[in-house]
């Protein structure tokens, strides 16, 4: 693999993991260091990672990482919404029974308070998300889900704390595999529009009460 792709995916694993923190400095000079690499490649991930909403350049002062607003809340989980919905919809039209099986073995479940079950959890839960949008045969669909996913990590990690509760999320994904198998389109696209929407209510609901964003702890 060449520097800059391995530089690139460190950086965004750890943008993900939170092992940079949202509006931390990255430091090309100490990336330079790390990787024992020059800056070439360092400033060709950041650039990339900036291309992605990752990261933030500003001019004469360097590179961040993103910090995120209520504003980029509701404007990410309304995309979500409208990719993802259209997704379900579509899928059930195109599926086939293998992706259904594959769907049907993808785990479901982590530990409370397991920092690295959630992050196993949300690995898995991407997975199923976008094994849904390939079934819609559009790989334009697939890949805007699995960026924006990408870009909703934090997100989707502060909701395990709120809705910690398993058997809901294990249902949502159930009802959603039942209508995709019956070829059901319109119900698909509810399913998946209304665990969306729980989402979104929690975590604006927690915004409005004050909490911070994120406020998961990583002791």
């Amino acid at each position: 693999m060449l520097m800059r792709e391995l530089v690139y995916e460190a950086i965004k694993n750890d943008i993900l993991s939170r092992t940079y923190r949202m509006g931390e400095r990255l430091s090309p000079n100490d990336l330079s260091e790390r990787f024992q690499a020059s800056k070439t490649p360092i400033k060709e991930a950041l650039r990339r990672l900036e291309h992605e909403g990752l990261v933030e350049a500003i001019p004469r002062v360097g590179y961040f990482v993103s910090h995120m607003t209520l504003q980029d809340v509701q404007d990410l989980f309304q995309l979500r919404l409208i990719l993802e919905g259209a997704s379900a919809e579509l899928a059930a039209q195109h599926i086939t029974k293998q992706e259904l099986r594959e769907l049907e073995a993808i785990p479901c479940d982590w530990v409370e308070g397991d920092l690295d079950s959630y992050h196993q959890y949300l690995k898995d839960n991407s997975a199923f998300h976008v094994k849904v949008a390939q079934a819609t045969r559009n790989q334009e669909l697939a890949d805007l889900v699995v960026s924006l996913l990408e870009r909703m990590h934090s997100l989707l990690l502060w909701e395990l704390e709120l809705r910690n509760r398993p058997e809901e999320f294990a249902q949502e994904h159930h009802d959603l595999i039942e209508a995709l198998s019956n070829r059901d389109g319109v119900l698909a696209r509810k399913v998946m529009e209304d665990a969306i929407e729980k989402a979104r209510e929690a975590l604006l609901k927690a915004v409005m009460d004050g909490a911070r964003l994120p406020v998961l702890s990583e002791d």
